[in-house]
C-alpha cells in the first residue's frame, strides 16, 4: 500500500517475481541517491506478468508504468499502442538503443523508433555435465563440433551411460527445441523466411534435411529421448525444473539453457561444468535475444519513469546482472569484467563466463522478424509440421509444405 503521508511519485513494474528483481529496487534507491536524482519509489507487480495481461490492462488504461517485455513482444506491444516512444529521452538520458548489443538493438525499435531497452541479454549454448562424461569414459565435448561429431559422442555417451538390454535413462541432450532446429537450420544457410524475407523458408529441403537428422538422432540412435520418454522420465525425477534436475544428475550429458541457469546450478551443487557451441552444418551460429523494459504509454509518471530505464545502463545494475549469473548484463563491455569473468565465490567458474561471452560476440543472431506476422505464429506453424513428422503421421518434405502455404 501507498506509503502514509509521503508526496513521492510512484512506479510500478509489472514483472515476474524473483530475489534479484527485489535486490535491483535497492539498487535502484541507492543509484538514484548517488546521483541526485529524484526520489522515486517504485514497486514490483508480480500478479500473473504476461503478454494478455499486459495488452488488456494496457488498452484499458490501467497498466503498470514500467512493462516487462520481450523482443517479440516489442512490436505487438507497440502496434496497440501501449508503448511510449522513448527516441528522444533515450538519447538524452543515455539508454538509446547503440548502448546495447548490435544484435539485439534493432529489434526494440519500429519504423525507426525506440520503445524498450534490455535489462538482461541471453544467448543460447549447451553446458556439460563433465561428471556425466567421465562417468562414461568420455573426454569432454569439443568447444566447437560439427553434426557429424555430435552424432558420434552422442552415440558413446548413450552406449556408455545405459546398461544394454535395460530401458535407457540416460540421453545425451533433450529434444532440440525450435530455436535450436533454427540454429541448426542457419548453420546450413536456411532460416525461416527466404533471402529477401518475403516468402516462408519451412519448405526449404534444408529444414527437411534437419528433420530428418533429428528423427534419426531420436528414434533410430536414441540420443535424444521422444516426446513421449521425456514424460515418462519426468514423472520419476525430482519437482521444480524436471530435465535440470535430470542434467545434476547426469542423466543428460548437455543441457541446453543461457547463461542464467548457472543460478539453479549452484543452488543445486553443481561445480563440474563445461560449455559448448550446437553442432553446425558449415556456419556457427546461435540465438540472442533479451527481456527489456518499456514505459506505458498511459502511465501518469512518464516524466520520472526514464530514470529506471537509465539505472539499467548503470555500473551498479550491471555488475549486479553480472555477478548474479542473471544471463548477459545489458552493456556489453561488462562482460570483461572481474564480476562477470571470475565470480569470487565460484571459482569453478572462472573458464565458464569468458567461454559465453565469446559464443556472444562471435557467434549469435537475433530471430529473423516480419512486421507482418507475430513471432508466435511462426512458432506454431513450424511446431505443427514438427510434431506431425516426428509421430509419423507423414514425411517431413509434406508437413512442411503445408505448413508454409499458411
Amino acid at each position: 500500500m501507498p506509503s502514509v503521508g509521503r508526496d513521492v511519485p510512484r512506479l510500478r513494474w509489472v514483472v515476474k517475481e524473483s530475489d534479484m528483481k527485489n535486490e535491483q529496487l535497492v539498487l535502484f534507491q541507492e543509484w538514484l541517491e548517488e546521483n541526485g536524482y529524484p526520489e522515486i519509489e517504485i514497486t514490483l507487480d508480480t500478479a500473473h506478468p504476461n503478454k494478455d495481461r499486459n495488452i488488456v490492462q494496457g488498452v484499458s488504461g490501467v497498466a503498470g508504468d514500467i512493462l516487462d517485455c520481450y523482443e517479440e513482444q516489442v512490436p505487438l506491444y507497440q502496434s496497440v499502442g501501449i508503448l511510449s516512444d522513448i527516441s528522444e529521452i533515450a538519447a538524452e538520458m543515455g539508454f538509446d538503443a547503440s548502448k546495447t548489443y548490435p544484435s539485439v538493438s534493432g529489434s526494440m525499435m519500429v519504423d525507426g523508433r525506440q520503445y524498450a531497452f534490455p535489462r538482461n541479454v541471453g544467448v543460447l549454448f549447451n553446458w556439460v555435465n563433465l561428471e556425466a562424461f567421465e562417468k562414461a569414459g568420455l573426454p569432454p565435448p569439443p568447444d566447437i563440433w560439427t553434426f557429424e561429431e555430435f552424432e558420434e559422442i552422442g552415440r558413446a555417451f548413450v552406449e556408455n551411460s545405459n546398461p544394454p538390454d535395460e530401458r535407457r535413462t540416460t540421453y545425451f541432450c533433450k529434444p532440440p527445441s525450435f530455436k535450436v532446429r533454427l540454429i541448426y537450420l542457419r548453420s546450413m544457410g536456411g532460416d525461416v523466411y527466404n533471402e529477401t524475407m518475403t516468402k516462408s523458408g519451412l519448405d526449404s529441403p534444408l529444414f527437411e534435411e534437419i528433420y530428418e537428422m533429428i528423427h534419426r538422432w531420436t528414434f533410430a540412435l536414441r540420443i535424444f529421448p521422444s516426446a513421449d520418454e521425456v514424460k515418462n522420465l519426468s514423472s520419476a525425477t525430482a519437482s521444480g525444473n524436471a530435465a535440470m534436475n535430470r542434467f545434476a544428475e547426469g542423466k543428460y550429458g548437455l543441457f541446453n539453457r543461457p547463461r542464467w541457469a548457472i543460478i539453479f546450478f549452484r543452488e543445486l551443487g553443481l561445480r563440474n561444468l563445461a560449455v559448448s557451441e550446437y553442432p553446425h552444418g558449415g556456419f556457427r551460429n546461435t540465438i540472442i535475444y533479451y527481456g527489456a523494459c518499456a514505459i506505458y504509454e498511459g502511465s501518469n509518471q512518464k516524466e520520472i519513469a526514464p530514470y529506471f530505464l537509465k539505472f539499467l545502463t548503470s555500473e551498479r545494475f550491471n555488475l549486479h546482472v553480472a555477478a548474479s549469473g542473471d544471463s548477459l548484463p545489458p552493456i556489453p563491455k561488462y562482460m570483461d569484467t572481474e564480476e562477470f569473468l571470475r565470480p569470487q565465490e565460484f571459482p569453478n567458474e572462472w573458464g565458464l563466463h569468458g567461454r559465453i561471452r565469446d559464443i556472444a560476440n562471435d557467434t549469435s543472431l537475433p530471430i529473423s522478424s516480419s512486421p507482418y506476422l507475430l513471432w508466435n505464429y511462426i512458432l506454431r506453424i513450424e511446431k505443427k509440421a514438427y510434431d506431425k513428422f516426428s509421430l509419423n503421421r507423414s514425411s517431413a518434405r509434406e508437413a512442411l509444405q503445408r505448413r508454409s502455404k499458411q
